[in-house]
């Protein structure tokens, strides 16, 4: 006679919650605890899922890091309500006069000066009028030697190399080459301001640059490459280079160039809210430019070319693309 035995669950039995033995009081009461090594399962799965949730942080997108990197440089710049800025100080010093004198001279060269000409011809002009200040400036003539005074001469500006003299107000003599002209001036925060400002844009707009940059650089995406011949190398630093030149670069419309070609203001009036507006207007294209520019070349309809000489043999460094681009990946 056949016994039919019953057929046995086959494969590994599932572990699912059990209650385990109650051992010391400390715990679940009996019946309530679970299984050691189901516990232990459980809570090393929750401990992985709050590790990736503390973990995960959202990425910012390259159009809101441009976006940031513009505000950044127009609070910087023009300031907001109650915040101080670069024109913001160069209004102060509009109207601030310097406290020091300084002592410059120069010598009659190449050829005497005959009055009543309007014109004498120095070895360097300039230095009467730094800055390209237009304050007149009262001059003393002395001897090449013995230093004898040998007259005054009232000076309202520059050519080249050549004083504007008015001979009206003027010691009417003549002047022999090697003939020193010595001048007291007395320095006007504006002058000194407006030599300033232009260092500050090149460096401030060269620091927005190499910082979005960097942000491209550690994305990790597989950016566009430069446009370059068959068989030659690559890299993928188009964007780079592209938001580099946006901002800093050479040509006429790059933020830096831009903001350089805009006289500085003179007076506090009207001419400084043109200026103003004349700059957010700057900052407000380039800003265009970049987001659009970036968005068509990830999209490959923008093709940049790299400007280094390539061949199959190797690349030539170019000196127009910073290292750290074509060093990127």
């Amino acid at each position: 006679m056949r016994v039919h035995k019953p057929k046995r669950r086959q494969g590994r039995p599932e572990r699912r919650f059990r209650p385990g033995p109650w051992s010391d009081g400390q715990g679940l009461e009996t019946g309530l605890e679970l299984e050691t090594r189901v516990l232990l399962s459980a809570r090393a799965a929750a401990m992985t899922a709050a590790h990736h949730a503390r973990t995960h942080v959202p990425r910012v997108t390259p159009a809101a890091e441009i976006n940031a990197q513009y505000a950044m440089f127009t609070a910087d710049f023009l300031g907001t309500m109650g915040s101080m800025s670069i024109v913001n100080d160069y209004v102060t010093a509009i109207n601030e006069q310097s406290t020091g004198t300084v002592t410059v001279s120069t010598t009659v060269t190449p050829q005497p000066y005959t009055p009543p000409s309007p014109l004498m011809q120095v070895k360097n002009a300039s230095v009467f009028f730094p800055n390209g200040s237009t304050t007149p400036v009262i001059a003393t003539a002395t001897a090449t030697k013995g230093g004898a005074s040998i007259g005054t001469f009232y000076l309202t500006g520059f050519s080249g190399n050549s004083l504007i003299v008015n001979t009206t107000l003027s010691t009417p003599v003549s002047l022999p080459v090697n003939t020193v002209l010595t001048a007291t001036l007395t320095p006007s925060s504006l002058a000194s301001a407006a030599s300033i400002i232009p260092s500050y844009i090149i460096n401030r707009t060269n620091q927005m640059a190499i910082d979005l940059v960097e942000y491209f650089n550690s994305l990790p995406l597989r950016l566009p490459f430069f446009n370059t011949p068959p068989h030659t190398p690559n890299n993928r630093g188009a964007i780079q280079n592209y938001v580099y030149g946006a901002v800093a670069g050479g040509g006429s419309t790059s933020l830096q160039q831009s903001l350089l070609a805009i006289p500085l203001p003179t007076t506090a009036g009207s001419d400084l809210q043109i200026y103003k507006m004349t700059v957010a207007s700057a900052i407000e294209q380039s800003l265009i430019q970049t987001l659009n520019g970036v968005s068509e070349i990830y999209a490959h309809q923008l093709r940049v070319a790299i400007t280094s000489p390539n061949n199959r043999y190797g690349v030539i460094a170019s000196t127009t693309i910073p290292a750290y681009i074509l060093a990127s990946h």
